[in-house]
């Protein structure tokens, strides 16, 4: 599968999205209402609040997630 981005805003955005659905080559995905899920929202959170790992570099970060 390949993922190609649109701009459907675009006079010839909204030309290559109506072909694509006239000829039937492919599947169009509207993501511009998706909502981040629960995980996504807590970790946006944890982050505003502080609530984060640091680390000096990768090494550190190993030692402090066994």
């Amino acid at each position: 599968m390949t993922t190609i981005v649109i701009n459907e805003k675009t006079k010839k955005g909204k030309l290559i999205i109506d072909l694509i659905k006239e000829m039937g080559v492919g599947k169009i995905i509207d993501n511009s209402n998706k909502e981040p899920n629960k995980t996504t929202l807590n970790a946006i959170e944890d982050a505003r609040t502080g609530y984060t790992t640091k680390c000096t570099d990768f090494n550190d970060y190993l030692n402090k997630v066994k």
